[in-house]
């Protein structure tokens, strides 16, 4: 199988920095030509940074030129223009700019003078040794779109560095001081520093802010699903819902602010774990099945069973893009409109294709590239008619493109839209894909096919296709009353026509055979048919077929053995001690109460030297443990209670961390700590099970 290798560029250490200077130094004194000199810089820019475009800019002020050697090509700037060019020439600072369309100083026509299409600007300013400090040239580096590597604020230094070595060169000089004692270079570095504590300083406020905003939504969302879980009043449980998703939206706004603040700061990260793309995408069609519905939206999702088992990738951020596509797609789509998601295999590439077809709107040709800017919507009605802040396509796009894949789009106004992705997979040598072709090549189905259902017709034929099946379709309700003692084993009905052709079902069930029933919800009323049947939800997807149509095949016997199985799980967890250590008591409340359904007896800590004093004097068989506390950190304490361990001989108890913060390196404290998991509040309900039948 062929295997995409993701070229991110790696960050160039402190010792391949210096020898790659020492290197410059030996090729460039042997240099007397200063287009060769230029040349050489900007090709060492490229090596120092991940620059797709680099060129040395040489400025002659009294004519407001930038000229270009190696391209032969002169610039006209205007130096009291806004743009990125004349603020670093009239700072005399290095700019960092990731994602180029949210700076306000952005000028298309000057600081894109090769019009290219660009992600990410760093310019250099090389400033003389003269008493005016003039501006002797910009390095001017690029990113490119396309290109899934971003500027850090190490190639700021690296090339502020670089650019005082390469000035004496470029004057003409031949004699190399000492870098450090250099007046130009501690000036950059000066400004350097400065630039760096500020972007510290917004980072940390930011984390914080969003640290104390997690923790209270965390109590907020926790008890309306409890609320929901409890309430039998159907306005009620309305009103809930309708509070639940206020507060998920209020919580990915906060995200998707926190990403672009990451993004223009080079510090998005993609992580590169193993996962099944089918099991962990497929409740991202199952939720956004529930809110088109609400809208009398059709929605369709086709998950390909070719899909690998396991594939290599950051499946949070995949998730993430999958969101923004869908809620898109809703919002613009109006009633009686279609959605199609659909996750095909590219086996030529090993790539995953995301595909999300709607028959909203439409974009207009020439709008098309700007919804990718953040902040950016088609018309300026757009925000006032349907909301949103315009963050999540630009999100979506520099995503895409971490993941080592592009964001793209296919509209036509007024009919639609299609935006797709194709990323690497990865996939680990000798994975077998999600399912076998041939799990029911020994079945043979019938299918109702009336035409008001023909496009979810079209995805359970894929299906039934991949797993080889002998199949035949019809559409005739007359044939109803004749097929029942037919040569077939599973019949396929959609749950509208099963209830309008009632009796011809019962009748087909009771001669013996198998029925699936589809539909997108089940009530007690209509559908209550005796036999050998089972009753599949939409969106289909292809681990719920597979499952329905084990289970029609499945003797009794086993049926009460997997039954079994579960029931004894569920015992296991009966008298279970867990501790709860936050300093929030109305988290504290909330977790007790949730583990109070699983019959689990909660123990709670507001602090975590309380929480050490409980697990050295109780009997715990988990632990959850807030990251950021008065007086004692999470982390601090994890690590206490597994030395603990270790010294007494203990066998290790399961800590899961939680935390208010969305970044990974806080994450990866909790974890180096000791912690096993880590969940990001606000925790869901299920999150919370799922951890806990996991560990115990």
């Amino acid at each position: 199988m062929k295997k995409i290798k993701l070229d991110i560029k790696k960050e160039l250490t402190e010792e391949e920095f210096k020898t790659l200077v020492v290197v410059c130094e030996q090729k460039f004194s042997q240099e007397n030509n200063i287009s060769s000199i230029v040349r050489g810089c900007e090709e060492k820019t490229k090596e120092i940074t991940p620059a797709t475009e680099a060129y040395v800019l040489f400025t002659t002020p009294e004519s407001n030129t930038f000229e270009i050697i190696t391209l032969q090509k002169n610039i006209t700037v205007n130096f009291d223009e806004e743009c990125i060019l004349s603020e670093c020439y009239n700072t005399k600072q290095p700019l960092l700019i990731n994602d180029v369309t949210r700076s306000f100083l952005y000028h298309e026509k000057t600081d894109n003078f090769l019009n290219l299409e660009l992600k990410d600007l760093l310019l250099i300013p090389i400033v003389d040794d003269s008493r005016e400090k003039n501006i002797l040239a910009i390095i001017w580096a690029a990113i490119t779109k396309g290109n899934w590597n971003q500027y850090t604020p190490k190639d700021l230094d690296y090339m502020t560095r670089f650019s005082t070595f390469i000035k004496h060169f470029l004057q003409d000089e031949k004699t190399i001081p000492d870098i450090n004692d250099d007046p130009s270079f501690r000036d950059c570095m000066e400004a350097y520093n400065k630039l760096k504590a500020t972007m510290r300083r917004e980072q940390e406020y930011f984390a914080s802010i969003i640290h104390d905003v997690r923790t209270p939504m965390n109590a907020v969302m926790g008890f309306l699903e409890l609320l929901n879980l409890l309430e039998v009043d159907d306005q009620k449980k309305e009103y809930i819902n309708t509070a639940f998703k206020s507060g998920k939206s209020m919580v990915a706004l906060i995200n998707d602010a926190l990403d672009i603040s990451k993004m223009a700061s080079g510090k998005m990260n993609i992580e590169k774990v193993p996962f099944s793309p089918v099991d962990e995408l497929s409740d991202v069609a199952k939720l956004f099945f529930n809110t088109a519905k609400k809208k009398n939206i059709s929605f369709l999702a086709y998950y390909d069973p070719a899909l690998p088992k396991e594939i290599i990738s950051d499946y949070h951020r995949i998730k993430q893009i999958v969101n923004n596509l869908l809620s898109n797609a809703v919002k613009f789509t109006p009633e009686n409109g279609e959605i199609i998601l659909s996750l095909t295999y590219v086996k030529e590439k090993d790539g995953l294709k995301i595909s999300v077809k709607d028959s909203g709107i439409g974009i207009a040709k020439e709008k098309q590239s700007a919804i990718f800017t953040p902040y950016t919507q088609e018309k300026s009605s757009t925000s006032r008619e349907y909301g949103g802040t315009g963050l999540g396509l630009s999100i979506s796009q520099q995503l895409s493109v971490l993941l080592g894949g592009k964001l793209q789009l296919e509209s036509d106004e007024g009919k639609g839209s299609e935006f797709y992705f194709t990323i690497p997979c990865n996939t680990p040598e000798n994975t077998a894909s999600s399912f076998d072709t041939g799990l029911f090549k020994d079945l043979s189905f019938k299918i109702f096919t009336p035409k008001k259902h023909h496009k979810s017709i079209n995805i359970i034929e894929k299906y039934l296709n991949y797993f080889d099946t002998d199949k035949k379709f019809f559409s005739d309700p007359k044939k109803l009353k004749n097929i029942a003692d037919g040569s077939y084993d599973i019949l396929i009905i959609f749950k509208d026509d099963a209830i309008t052709y009632d009796s011809d079902v019962q009748n087909i069930l009771d001669q013996g055979k198998s029925a699936l029933i589809i539909g997108d919800t089940f009530l007690t009323d209509g559908c209550r048919f005796k036999g050998n049947i089972q009753r599949l939800n939409t969106p289909l997807l292809p681990q719920d077929i597979a499952h329905a149509i084990k289970k029609l095949t499945t003797s009794e016997a086993e049926v009460v053995k997997k039954e079994r199985i579960v029931s004894d799980a569920l015992e296991k967890l009966k008298g279970k001690h867990i501790l709860v250590v936050d300093d929030n008591t109305i988290n504290l409340k909330f977790m007790k109460e949730v583990l109070k359904t699983l019959q689990i007896e909660t123990l709670l800590a507001q602090n975590a030297k309380e929480g050490i004093v409980i697990f050295d004097t109780e009997e715990v068989d988990l632990i959850f443990m807030d990251e950021n506390m008065p007086g004692m950190q999470g982390e601090e304490a994890i690590t206490r209670m597994r030395q603990e361990e270790k010294e007494k001989g203990l066998k290790e108890t399961a800590i899961i961390g939680l935390t208010g913060s969305a970044d990974e390196k806080t994450k990866q404290i909790l974890l180096e700590s000791g912690a096993n998991d880590v969940l990001t509040k606000p925790v869901q309900l299920q999150e919370i099970i799922k951890v806990v039948t996991q560990y115990l």
